[in-house]
């Protein structure tokens, strides 16, 4: 199969790597300041790696190819260009791997399983300190005019969407945006969601002490992950000598190196997804489309920013 990624630096790499390693060798990159799009009409598969603006006008021009396409997120900037792809396409495929996270794997299969009871309470802290550096304003992270180029657009967008595709629809969200060294684009959100009876906590920062964190606390234990190690903690009736509760054994269930292979692995998960249903010609799965959508409005429709 020949694969066409549209965008040709930091991320565009970073997928190339990974498809190599998967084993996919004719893969080309698209540079729109020298290439011209007659000479990609003929390939099998792209991948959108553009900046955030430009993925609906490339959606719109890939799909009229009957191509399947593998989408960056978010899938668009605007609600205008959001409507336009609202109607369900087979063929494409957006980009949320935290989806594919071990976490995430994990959590849900004990939500099926019940053996930890009900899920309670959950919170996800990501944190680094890009924002002082002195490159930070021209960083990739931080380019461009719209909230997908900020903090919630990069980072907050997939903490959002991966709370959803686990425990169902947000019912309530609260987006708190912050700018603690930037005076034009947030680089603090502090999120607040609520579904069911679940209640949420979501910080991220770039202008904050390195930290990776989440805490998934159901009413008969807790799973953690921590810098790229995934534990559980249970069962909630555990005693002291005195009979007094105290805190249940903590059991690794799934170690990576540091955070960042934790992270990048759900990101291979992910394309391979989207090439497996491509080798069947299938179609990609409707939930995760309108999953997609949903997640991008939510973004769109309750953020704020001076």
């Amino acid at each position: 199969m020949k694969i066409c990624i549209i965008g040709h630096k930091n991320h565009s790499k970073r997928l190339e790597k990974i498809l190599y390693s998967l084993g996919y060798k004719d893969i080309f990159l698209f540079n729109h300041n020298i290439h011209v799009f007659d000479i990609i009409k003929d390939y099998d598969i792209f991948f959108i790696s553009s900046p955030n603006t430009t993925h609906s006008y490339w959606i719109h021009k890939l799909t009229n190819l009957d191509k399947y396409v593998f989408c960056e997120k978010p899938p668009v900037t605007t609600l205008q260009d959001l409507q336009k792809i609202t109607l369900y396409n087979p063929k494409l495929y957006f980009n949320f791997n935290y989806r594919f996270t071990k976490l995430a794997t994990i959590v849900k299969s004990y939500i099926k399983n019940n053996k930890l009871g009900k899920p309670l309470y959950v919170n996800c802290i990501s944190s680094t300190g890009l924002a002082f550096n002195e490159s930070f304003n021209n960083d990739w992270r931080f380019i461009g005019n719209d909230i997908f180029s900020s903090i919630i657009g990069n980072v907050g967008i997939h903490y959002i969407d991966m709370i959803s595709y686990i425990f169902g629809s947000i019912d309530d969200i609260n987006i708190n945006n912050l700018h603690i060294t930037s005076k034009k684009l947030p680089d603090t959100s502090n999120i607040s969601m609520k579904i069911g009876n679940i209640s949420i906590d979501i910080f991220v920062s770039y202008a904050a002490p390195f930290h990776n964190e989440i805490k998934v606390i159901f009413d008969n234990g807790i799973i953690f992950l921590k810098n790229g190690v995934v534990s559980i903690s249970t069962p909630r009736d555990t005693f002291d000598s005195n009979n007094r509760f105290i805190s249940p054994n903590n059991k690794v269930l799934h170690e990576f190196a540091n955070s960042k292979e934790y992270f990048d692995m759900s990101l291979k998960a992910s394309i391979n997804f989207f090439l497996q249903r491509v080798k069947q010609n299938s179609n990609l799965p409707l939930k995760f489309y309108t999953q997609s959508i949903d997640t991008t409005k939510l973004i769109i429709n309750n953020t704020k920013y001076d």
